[in-house]
């Protein structure tokens, strides 16, 4: 296994990060290891083989990513946000984004979980452009202007007594955008504003070039998805989920 960055080394915020998993798993073999640590210039992980993090993500899939990315931060860049409206970027590959997407989540995995259903699908959706994006799933993008990061995977939502069945989805967040691959969202109360649902355009070909318009109001709560409903709940299985937030070394600047 070769070592992955979960948020590609173009997305990269400088400088140390403090990284939180925000799963505790039951182990008996538990000697008091840390759920935080520190990490410089992005999250690190070996799960993926070389061809998927090398050819793959990297000379593939990620540069598409990158270039997205850094459309909507230049414009937030020379913009007035929040005044500025929307956002509108040209030329933009979502199906080698969303794979990308769908790629870095894989990777989150501590193990590879081969009997996952959910990951299956979408594993097949990296590795083969031609196969389109499981029709029971469903891909999202919305303006994320916040320091903080988050991977986070495998997140039912549920609220109770309203009747729907629970929502299925996994994120993959930092700043400007966050994306997330989901269930069909039946219960009104997660269709948040300011979420844009793309799905459509993963079905219109592997190299068709979209536009964007990104609306700037209203912002998306920063805690989405990992943050309940009232009178709901989230449930989740065991996987590598991680928020990080710019560290600071409360010392250095005392002394």
């Amino acid at each position: 296994m070769t070592e992955d960055h979960l948020f590609p080394r173009g997305l990269a915020l400088p400088g140390q990060r403090k990284v939180t998993r925000i799963l505790h798993k039951v182990d008996p073999n538990f000697r008091g290891a840390r759920a935080t640590f520190l990490a410089q210039n992005g999250v690190k992980k070996k799960t993926l083989c070389a061809d998927c993090n090398n050819r793959v993500l990297g000379t593939e899939l990620d540069p598409s990513l990158i270039e997205l990315y850094k459309s909507v931060s230049s414009i937030l860049d020379k913009g007035r946000f929040p005044i500025l409206p929307t956002i509108e970027v040209k030329g933009i590959n979502l199906n080698k984004v969303a794979r990308a997407i769908a790629g870095h989540l894989i990777a989150l995995d501590d193990k590879p979980q081969a009997r996952h259903v959910m990951l299956r699908h979408l594993r097949r959706f990296v590795l083969n452009k031609q196969s389109g994006l499981e029709s029971s799933l469903y891909f999202h993008m919305w303006l994320f202007p916040f320091n903080r990061q988050g991977m986070l995977r495998d997140l039912f939502h549920a609220e109770f007594g309203a009747g729907y069945d629970p929502l299925w989805i996994s994120a993959f967040k930092t700043y400007p955008l966050s994306f997330a691959f989901s269930t069909e969202v039946t219960n009104p109360n997660y269709r948040l504003r300011g979420v844009l649902d793309l799905t459509g355009a993963l079905k219109s070909g592997a190299d068709s070039l979209f536009s964007l318009r990104i609306p700037t109001r209203p912002i998306v709560d920063s805690n989405w998805p990992f943050a309940p409903y009232r009178d709901g709940a989230i449930l989740t299985g065991d996987n590598g989920s991680v928020t990080t937030v710019p560290y600071k070394n409360e010392k250095a600047l005392r002394g």
